[in-house]
């Protein structure tokens, strides 16, 4: 069973990258990038253990949109931006983490 409620960027759910709102365009592209800065830089301010269950909770989201690449009745350019953004935040705290 999948939990739709998982936070992603701590903006989103599961729920939202799998649904048809909000839609794969330009300004969700926009949003996913200002979010992921904004992220970044509060990465700052999180102790190593915090750090590492963001880390956790992000990995756990990546692997359930995973689960779904591929699913037809799905947007798969969607699916593929929060994907290509999951993968540069986590590479990013482990970077912080080593």
């Amino acid at each position: 069973m999948v939990d739709l409620l998982i936070q992603v960027f701590e903006r989103y759910t599961l729920q939202d990258v799998l649904g048809e709102i909000p839609q794969a365009d330009e300004k969700l592209r926009q949003n996913l990038e200002f979010t992921m800065s904004s992220l970044i830089k509060n990465l700052d301010n999180k102790s190593s253990p915090e750090m590492q269950k963001i880390l956790s909770q992000h990995l756990r989201a990546k692997q359930e949109i995973t689960k779904f690449s591929g699913a037809m009745a799905l947007d798969q350019s969607k699916l593929e931006l929060f994907h290509e953004f999951l993968t540069k935040y986590i590479c990013e705290i482990e970077s912080r983490l080593k």
